[in-house]
């Protein structure tokens, strides 16, 4: 039995110059390579990059043993002219949501993308990886959204994006 699903996809321009970042990736784990695959071996495996695959979670609802891990590229951000590097930061913070309303809960640090954390000679053109394991045990058994928020401070523009989760005890 052969068959085929239709289904209209509309794909950003993450090329217009505007702050912007692709689909957040919810990872069941993040695996290091050895070495960067071949274009072939490429074709057959699109969440590898540079060195590293992500395999994306089949869901969002997750046990308190688990982690939650996010990846996402982040493109468009201003350069420096004198370093040739951004000044990104990047925030994640996590709100309970209890009947429809939502409470602050937690945050990371944020992490900083710039000529002090990037390596020699980064190419911000490409896009920038970003991403974050979070432990799930401090959480109590529930419905969440975590808000990644990114912010270019070089031009003053931020950008937001949502991830819904929730934990369980089991």
């Amino acid at each position: 039995t052969v068959g085929y699903l239709r289904q209209p996809l509309t794909v950003p321009d993450l090329w217009n110059g505007e702050l912007t970042t692709s689909s957040v990736i919810v990872a069941e784990r993040i695996d290091q390579l050895s070495a960067p695959l071949t274009p072939a071996q490429q074709e057959e495996r699109p969440y590898a990059l540079g060195n590293m695959e992500i395999v994306p979670a089949t869901g969002t609802r997750f046990t308190k043993k688990n982690d939650l891990s996010v990846f996402l590229l982040i493109y468009n951000a201003k350069t420096d002219p004198s370093t040739d590097a951004p000044n990104v930061a990047v925030e994640y913070n996590f709100y309970s949501v209890v009947n429809g309303s939502e409470k602050f809960f937690n945050k990371t640090t944020p992490q900083a993308l710039n000529a002090q954390t990037l390596p020699a000679g980064f190419d911000a053109t490409a896009g920038m990886t970003n991403g974050q394991t979070i432990p799930l045990a401090s959480f109590p058994e529930g419905d969440y959204r975590m808000e990644i928020r990114v912010t270019d401070k070089l031009a003053s523009r931020s950008i937001t994006r949502d991830v819904k989760f929730s934990v369980s005890g089991t």
